[in-house]
Order: C-alpha cells, then structure tokens, then sequence
C-alpha cells in the first residue's frame, strides 16, 4: 500500500471520527432542550461561518440574524418560542419573543440567570454589573445604584441642552446645515459631550479640548477612540498592538483613559473628608457620585469602579449615539411626526418658557418618538440567559398557557427584535407610529428596549433624559429632512423600503446605523 493511499485511509477515518463525535454531541445537544421544535443548522450563530454565511435553511442563520429575522421565524414555526441547535458548535437553547415568557425569565432570580458567559468580552475593563451574578451583582448594583439620581438626571439634561446649543452655535446663522454623516457630525459627538460632563464630571466644550500635561490624548479624544474600539483590548494580542495604524491608537485611547480615571480616584483619595463631602453636595456626576460610594464602608474596589465606569459610559455613550441618530433620521422620513414633536415641545415653550427637567413628564410625545424608535430599532437584538437549575418556563398568558421542561444550564435567548414586531402585541409593527405609547395603557410586558427586571438597564433614566433633552432641544430650532442629493429617491419605493436603505443597521456589539445624510433648516 502506497504512502499516499495510507494518508487518504488515515485522513477518512479522521474525518468519520470526527464527525461521529460531532453528531453525537448534536444529539446530546437536541436531549438538552428534548427536542423541542424549532431550528436545526449545521453552523450555528456562536460559529464565525454561521455569522459570515448568508441565509442557508438548515447550514445557516446568516449573517446579522437577530436583526434581519425580527418576528419571521417565530411565525414561519407557529410559535413564539422555539428550540434551536447546531453541529458546530454542538449547542442548543431556546429562543423567545413570547411576553409571558420573556417576563418570567426576567424576573426569576432563581430559575433564570444571566449568561455572563456571553459578556467575557466586557471582563476586561474590570469587573462590572454586566458580568457578574448573584451575590456580588447585588452588592455592586446596591452601590452603584443612588448615583443614577435625580440630581443627576438634571445635570443630564441641562448638560444635553447645553450642548446642542454649543453645536448650532457653530452653524451658519438663517442657512441650512447638510451633514454627511449624522452620527459622525451630531450624535456621537453630543453624546460623548454629555457623558464626559454629566457622566466623568469633565469640563469639556464642542469641538477640540487642549491636552494636559503628561497626556498624549484629551479626555475627549481618548473616550471617543476608546467606545470605537471597546472591543479591541479584548480580541488584539499584546504584541500586536504595533501592527496597524489604526490599533496601536485604540491601544492609546484605552491606556490614556485608565489613566485619567486613576487620576481622578487618586486625586479624591488625597482629599480630607470634608472636601468629599463637598463635592458629593455639589457634583452629581456618576463618577464622583461613585467615587464616594466607593469611600462607604461596602465599597466599590479600584478594580470594580473603573470596570463600571467604563461600561456605563463607553457603552453608554455608543447607545444613546445610535438611537439619537436614528430618531433624527425618521423624524425626517416621517415629517407628520416631526410636525407634531415640533408642535408640542413649541407649545410648552409658550407656557413654560426654557424647558427644565421639571418638565420632562410633560414631554409625553418626544418620550413616545423615543420609545417607538427603540421599538423598531431595540440597540440590543437579544440577550441571554440560562437556567440554574432544572425548572420550568411558562409560556402565554392565562388562559391561555402552557409549561416547557427546561434542563439546568439550558440557554435562553430573549429577541427584542421579535417581541417588538410581534404582530400579536403590536399592530401594523413595521409602521412608524409614536402615538401607541400615548395610550397610557400600552403593553409595557411586550416593550423591552431597557430589558426588563432587576437586571434591567441601571442607566436607562440617564439615556432617555439626554435623548428627549437633545431633541427636544434640537427640533425645537430647527427641522430635519433626508439630504436627497446624496440619497436619491426611487420610484415606487415603500416607505418601509426607504427606511431600511437608508439607516441600514447592522449588529456590532449594538445596533449601529450606517452614515446617514440630513440636512437641519432653522425654523421660521
């Protein structure tokens, strides 16, 4: 037998090994969710090629999955929850957009549990609320928590106004303002302004700060790269950072913003506890506010304060950045909408002159434009949980249920994405309309943009008082329309299908728009 022959036999014995191993792993996989009906794929979305492949039936979800699919799976299947499995890697789980469900996985605190395995790329800052669980969540969200005030909801929202204010003041007076990118020229750099300020305590200002002495970068400049790259100290070896232009800068904006936060803790280190006490009275800001929660008796470690730092307001920062994005761009598809935004922010500015955070429960459309745009454009597509033990999952409401079976360590993926187009809960869900959350009894089980829960978002108060703040601000001045000379308009084209061409998400580590170009004319 030739050398060549033994190699070819050697390598299909491999390969037949191989895949028996792998299909017994499937099967043992499809036991873990007995079998429950649903999807079965060979490259699952926890796979690279499940994630670069388009839609295969039964090879691939395709790339951008949770987005693209919304509710369309569920109703293809006839059913609101459904198993899935892959070959590679052997894995199963349940996937949600049922309500009851989703509500019971939320609020269970022992039935269901975060899958903090899912947020290992976020342990690098340090640790923090979202990778964490059980008893020492509870201990750093009971420390964390009072430092998202009320107090400091107003230096949130006078901080937001201020901003915008700053940035039209760098347009051209009674002329239009074309921006090529929104994101790039209005809401990230408003968000980073607020989250510096009203998040970090930062005296910043619109456009360039100067940089300090023994820094390389503005605090400005080092959270703007470092929330770009977030992702990069994660998945980029030591010794690579050299390599490319573009990661020995993230590398820098991570190391200059570590070091601007050591600073700020070792500075309030230094002070005697009267200062302390001064400035926890008069600045409330996150940091300080944490920074002192850290000097309490059950106190936050260095390592913890940074770590959840950073991800309040790194991811904080990308979020709101995004959403403000995509409201501005449907408020200029949709001018009914934007017309009558103007229209009620105009009418308590007639009542009530310069509008207060007082004032923001009086701001009930803005606060609907803002909720229907995370409806239809939630910033997290999914999010994971896992069973601690074996229990049950109650699916549907009374009367109308029925109980599934859920092995210990089962994953569970709750989609936003098709909760928030289920057809069941949401009438005409693909349409824009702002006006189901003015009904004051609107499904608050079937919205669940913030998550829902203990575990729900601790900075969602800070996000919507920035987003209404800088809408309202912004509109009441000025008018937004869909630049045409670089998005051109199409024959017969649905409104649907313009939204879609024109914002194009995809998923990164959120839902992130493409470049998106408007045009803002002051108001007469």
């Amino acid at each position: 037998m030739s050398l060549s022959s033994i190699l070819f036999q050697c390598m299909l014995g491999y390969i037949l090994v191989s895949t028996v191993i792998r299909w017994t792993k499937f099967r043992r996989a499809l036991v873990q969710i007995n079998n429950y009906p649903g999807e079965r794929v060979v490259f699952g979305f926890a796979s690279l090629l499940g994630n670069i492949l388009p839609y295969i039936p039964y090879i691939s979800p395709g790339s951008g999955h949770s987005w693209r699919t919304k509710y369309q799976v569920f109703d293809r299947l006839g059913t609101d929850i459904y198993g899935g499995a892959s070959v590679f890697p052997p894995m199963s789980y349940f996937v949600a957009s049922d309500p009851a469900a989703v509500k019971h996985v939320s609020y269970s605190r022992n039935g269901f549990v975060k899958n903090t395995e899912s947020y290992k790329i976020l342990m690098g800052f340090g640790s923090n609320l979202l990778v964490v669980e059980g008893a020492e969540w509870k201990r750093q969200r009971r420390i964390a928590a009072p430092a998202f005030s009320d107090k400091n909801n107003r230096l949130v929202w006078d901080t937001a106004k201020e901003f915008v204010q700053q940035m039209i003041n760098t347009w051209k007076p009674n002329e239009r303002t074309i921006t090529a990118d929104v994101g790039e020229e209005v809401s990230l750099p408003l968000s980073l302004c607020v989250i510096a300020k009203a998040g970090f305590g930062q005296d910043v200002s619109w456009g360039s700060d100067p940089i300090p002495t023994g820094h390389k970068l503005s605090f400005k400049d080092a959270l703007s790269t470092a929330s770009k790259t977030m992702h990069f100290p994660l998945m980029i070896p030591n010794w690579a950072w050299g390599l490319r232009r573009k990661w020995s800068d993230a590398k820098q904006a991570h190391d200059e913003l570590r070091s601007y936060l050591k600073e700020m803790i070792s500075t309030r280190r230094t002070l005697k506890e009267q200062q302390i006490r001064e400035i926890i009275n008069s600045r409330y800001d996150l940091f300080s506010q944490l920074i002192s929660a850290r000097d309490e008796d059950d106190m936050l470690t260095e390592d913890e304060l940074v770590g959840n730092v950073f991800i309040f307001m790194i991811a904080g920062h990308e979020t709101t950045a995004h959403t403000l994005a995509i409201i501005l761009s449907m408020l200029a598809l949709y001018p009914e909408v934007q017309a009558k935004l103007a229209q009620q922010v105009q009418q308590l500015e007639r009542e009530h002159g310069n509008l207060t955070y007082s004032h923001i429960q009086l701001l009930t459309y803005a606060m609907a434009v803002v909720y229907e745009t995370l409806r239809l454009f939630p910033m997290v597509a999914f999010m994971p949980k896992k069973s601690a033990a074996d229990t049950k999952l109650t699916v549907g409401f009374p009367p109308n249920t029925q109980t599934i079976q859920v092995p210990a360590s089962t994953q569970i993926f709750v989609y936003s994405t098709g909760l928030h187009y289920h057809p069941g809960y949401w009438e005409n869900p693909e349409e824009f309309d702002p006006e189901r959350f003015m009904d004051p009894h609107w499904n608050r089980d079937a919205f669940i943009a913030f998550s829902l829960g203990p575990r729900a978002c601790i900075g969602r108060r800070f996000a919507e008082t920035s987003l209404v703040a800088e809408l309202v601000t912004l509109i009441s001045k000025y008018s937004v329309a869909v630049d045409n000379t670089r998005f051109k308009h199409i024959e017969g084209e649905s409104i649907v299908e313009r939204r879609s061409r024109l914002i194009r998400p995809e998923i990164r580590l959120t839902l992130s728009p493409a470049a998106i170009p408007l045009m803002f004319s002051p108001r007469v």
